[in-house]
């Protein structure tokens, strides 16, 4: 647990200004408005808060932390980063809604929940690209991921006929679907990175240890591979493009997360 008092005052005021974010999103939403500027202002200086606090948290004078809840918060960073870049031009603000609030429950876990990771001074140069790529991999098909989802959503309430306030303020469907065909792209390139890394800089990538993560990874890998070669070959897309990115997806969290969660939380061991 991080007691320190900057650490603790730098991440509420990371929590008041993700907060602030959504509330004026949510007021745009309602009434229709579109002040976006004070939405971004407060949206930048929760992502510049949110970064020191991550670098407190993670930077340490024994190591690298890189527990479950730090890597959580960083990630949900990256995806915080990602989504606001891609807002500038694309009409993505309502996805604050659902991903500050998200961001706010991984920053305060880095904080407040004591972890049982031992923070590493040793990483070498290979190493450190490596996790850096899964990190950014991660964030990545997270937002594809998530993408697929809204789509889904979207799709049936066109075909319900239903009216939601939300459909108007997103871009067409068409668009979003070859917005979404972009990320994949570009995390299955930064999954491969963490493939060929991890075989070129970790000691035994597909040994004892690293075995359960390094085999999941792959068969990630392959689903997402397989799904882009079908929307090319095939022009797959719709429920069976979906169903391909949510199983990508499902096998790439359970690489990262669920085996740091079992030893980390519920075996409470490295």
């Amino acid at each position: 647990m991080l007691s320190s008092l900057p650490v603790t005052i730098i991440s509420i005021i990371a929590v008041i200004c993700y907060g602030t974010a959504t509330l004026l999103q949510r007021r745009n939403l309602i009434s229709g408005l579109q002040d976006r500027k004070m939405v971004f202002v407060s949206s930048i200086l929760a992502a510049i808060t949110h970064l020191a606090v991550v670098l407190l948290a993670t930077v340490q004078a024994s190591g690298l932390d890189f527990g479950f809840f730090k890597v959580a918060s960083l990630i949900s960073w990256v995806i915080v980063v990602v989504v606001l870049m891609s807002s500038w031009k694309k009409p993505l603000d309502n996805l604050f809604l659902y991903l500050f609030p998200l961001a706010i429950l991984c920053l305060l876990a880095s904080v407040f929940i004591p972890g049982t990771y031992a923070p590493q001074s040793d990483y070498s140069l290979g190493v450190a690209l490596h996790i850096l790529l899964g990190i950014l991999s991660v964030s990545i098909i997270t937002i594809a991921a998530f993408q697929a989802l809204l789509i889904s959503f979207l799709n049936k309430l066109l075909k319900e006929k239903k009216s939601f306030s939300l459909v108007s303020h997103l871009p067409p469907l068409e668009t979003m679907e070859a917005l979404l065909f972009e990320v994949l792209w570009l995390g299955l390139l930064l999954l491969t990175g963490v493939l060929v890394t991890g075989v070129l800089f970790m000691d035994d990538f597909f040994g004892q240890h690293l075995s359960h993560k390094a085999i999941l990874s792959t068969i990630s890998w392959i689903v997402f591979s397989v799904l882009l070669w079908g929307r090319h070959q095939l022009g797959w897309r719709g429920k069976t493009a979906n169903r391909w990115i949510l199983t990508g997806f499902g096998f790439l969290i359970l690489a990262y997360f669920g085996s740091k969660f079992v030893l980390e939380i519920i075996l409470n061991r490295l």
